[in-house]
């Protein structure tokens, strides 16, 4: 056995009996972890259904993707780890292609695949590309790879991780709280140590993406993903760029408090991040 399959869980309703059966469904000699973070909602009521694939690791509170993660990596120990949100499916073959592709490549300390356009791997922020996405002047999205490409970063929904380069990197950020740029700092420093990360196109999984966004509600999730970007340009970037990146928050957020009256409450809780001292 070379893979845990992590399901890293927060009230996803029916989705996490769907990820867990398709993991089942598709894959054998592979332990099944679903960190939970003190779900409410029932969803964890199918996952006794699923004994002995499938061990439940609860907490009684949210502690966040980064603490979970880490979770994953204590209570396992074969040489990969795939991390997943419950909104994954993972279809035939997918996990035994990401296995053959990491004995393969020494070298890659994490590799990922398709996980849907929205959620193609990136280069790394810049405070250049933050304020132009925090002012809505993204730059033009790059094209999916056709075949395994080094990448910068790679969607946390379906990652797969060596082990080895976990503990070299000591692990997820757990400051990067609930969510978001957890994935992106992890990767950085994966490649500061000289570890790879690749793109594989040919590992596709379903995904129905944003589950959790909507698990927080509009008005936190702004607040938790722009808090986090803060905090990734002040650890990459230094303060003084922070500062720019704030700006460019509370710039973009009242311009959309000004286009978008009606979300102007979750507009308000990033602009209210933004003007925090850090």
């Amino acid at each position: 056995m070379r893979s845990t399959v992590a399901i890293i869980n927060w009230n996803s309703g029916d989705l996490l009996k769907v990820c867990i059966e398709s993991v089942v469904a598709t894959t054998t000699g592979v332990k099944i972890l679903v960190i939970d973070n003190g779900s409410k909602d029932g969803s964890l009521d199918c996952v006794p259904d699923f004994a002995p694939d499938a061990q439940l690791i609860a907490s009684t509170d949210n502690r966040g993707f980064a603490a979970a993660a880490n979770k994953a990596f204590i209570c396992s120990s074969t040489p990969y780890v795939l991390l997943v949100n419950p909104d994954i499916q993972v279809l035939p073959g997918t996990i035994q292609l990401l296995e053959e592709f990491m004995d393969k490549h020494p070298g890659a300390g994490a590799a990922g695949g398709y996980v849907g356009v929205k959620y193609l791997p990136r280069p790394f922020p810049t405070v250049r590309s933050l304020v132009l996405e925090n002012l809505g002047l993204q730059d033009l999205p790059l094209p999916a790879p056709s075949e395994p490409t080094l990448v910068d970063q790679l969607a946390a929904a379906a990652i797969m991780i060596r082990r080895d380069a976990y503990e070299e990197t000591s692990g997820f950020d757990e400051r990067f709280y609930p969510a978001w740029y957890e994935d992106v700092d992890f990767c950085r420093r994966l490649k500061w140590r000289g570890w790879q990360v690749f793109f594989v196109p040919a590992a596709v999984f379903g995904h129905a993406g944003g589950y959790s966004t909507k698990a927080l509600g509009e008005a936190r999730f702004l607040r938790a993903y722009y808090g986090n970007q803060i905090l990734y340009a002040r650890k990459h970037f230094g303060r003084l760029n922070a500062v720019l990146v704030r700006a460019s928050i509370a710039a973009g957020m009242i311009g959309r408090m000004i286009c978008r009256p009606r979300h102007a409450i979750a507009y308000a809780a990033a602009f209210y991040e933004a003007l925090k001292i850090p």
